[in-house]
């Protein structure tokens, strides 16, 4: 069974709105086989438009 760890760190404007989100999960098996992933989210937005980057490594 993998036992797995994940770390979440969010930026939080003022106003609650999340800017930017790092995603990293760890996972260990049994077998001695391990794997990280991670993603980055980026939203920058104003009162007219909002536009969001997505990156994910593997």
């Amino acid at each position: 069974m993998p036992r797995y760890q994940v770390v979440v760190k969010r930026i939080v404007s003022s106003n609650g709105k999340i800017i930017a989100e790092a995603k990293s999960i760890a996972s260990a098996y049994s077998n001695g086989k391990s794997e990280i992933n991670q993603s980055i989210s980026v939203t920058l937005s104003s009162d007219s438009s909002s536009s969001t980057s997505i990156s994910n490594f593997n």
